[in-house]
């Protein structure tokens, strides 16, 4: 399996950019995929930069509705032409952040709820044997791994609707 980091908040190279948000490229034996999608363009750009070729993505996933992570959402969809984007149904919610000066709207386009490639989730897929996105239950367990609680306390806000990537190997 590989991994490359496409965008997060520190770049040591002045050829590739960095951003409040994150963004990862991961390549399987079977598939190429794209795991979060940054806070606009530069993670394609990135991409570019660093060789890899996002219009050859299989399928695409948000993690959760925050723009850090999924801003990047209308440039896939307009630069990819084929892979599905598995959200969790509840990612287009309405997230704020507190400011010093009020509340701010920090969750995903919502011109694109609709997009007729999202994939909207209610729960765990399993996508095929090699790959399989698990929703964020406290207390499930994975089958992949011998974890009992796979998600922050529910204490900690704004993480309903969060997908994690499982590979098994």
């Amino acid at each position: 399996m590989r991994i490359v980091c496409l965008i997060e908040n520190t770049s040591e190279t002045e050829c590739l950019k960095s951003e409040f948000g994150l963004s990862f490229y991961l390549e399987t034996a079977s598939h190429k995929v794209i795991f979060d999608m940054g806070t606009g363009s530069d993670f394609w750009e990135n991409a570019c930069a660093l060789g890899i070729d996002l219009s050859g993505v299989d399928l695409a996933i948000l993690s959760h509705g925050h723009y850090d992570h999924g801003g990047g959402l209308r440039t896939f969809l307009d630069k990819n032409e084929k892979a599905p984007v598995y959200v969790q149904a509840g990612a287009f919610g309405d997230f704020y952040s507190r400011k010093p000066q009020g509340y701010a709207f920090i969750g995903l386009d919502r011109e694109l709820e609709r997009h007729s490639r999202l994939v909207k989730l209610q729960g765990d897929l399993t996508i095929d044997r090699e790959l399989r996105l698990l929703s964020c239950v406290e207390g499930k367990k994975s089958g992949f791994q011998n974890r009992t609680r796979l998600c922050p306390s529910s204490t900690e806000k704004n993480m309903s609707g969060t997908l994690f990537f499982t590979n098994r190997i």
